[in-house]
């Protein structure tokens, strides 16, 4: 399963902090650098958005909760 992330321009188009804050919770959602962005551009070529997908591991036993009750 993968999760998106997707970062919108506060204006009309996005600004350089606005990129790097993609980058940076693409990163610390998992993200190795591998993955392929998806960009939505402007006429003008200005980008407008990004949306990257990233995979999240799968959960093993050791992961899940403990929700025994036992004595």
């Amino acid at each position: 399963m993968a999760k998106q992330i997707k970062h919108t321009a506060t204006d009309k188009t996005m600004t350089l902090n606005e990129l790097a804050a993609f980058v940076q919770d693409a990163m610390r959602s998992g993200a190795d650098g591998t993955e392929k962005v998806k960009a939505t551009v402007a006429f003008s070529g200005r980008i407008k958005d990004v949306t990257v997908d990233v995979a999240t591991p799968a959960q093993t036993s050791l992961d899940k909760p403990d929700t025994s009750h036992g004595g």
